[in-house]
């Protein structure tokens, strides 16, 4: 896979419903999470922060996984409709 599919399919899991979990505060900051992506934790000074590279780093984390040709875990969303 060329780095062009590579980014376009990075771009296509990532737009997939996984959960993104934020906790903290103004005082000390927020901690962003993506549960599903094992490992895929960021921080930000504000929520809009968190999440922002919350994105960014969900997309390294796809990226590296289909470089080693690890398996990418589907949202739990989608896990618990096909249930």
């Amino acid at each position: 896979m060329n780095s062009e599919e590579r980014e376009r399919r990075v771009q296509e899991i990532v737009s997939r419903p996984y959960r993104k979990v934020i906790s903290g505060d103004d005082v000390d900051g927020y901690l962003a999470e993506a549960p599903e992506l094992p490992g895929c934790v960021t921080a930000g000074e504000t929520v809009e922060e968190a999440l922002e590279l919350l994105g960014d780093a969900m997309e390294g984390w796809v990226e590296c996984a289909l470089l080693a040709g690890e398996e990418i875990p589907g949202p739990a969303a989608s896990l618990q409709k096909s249930a």
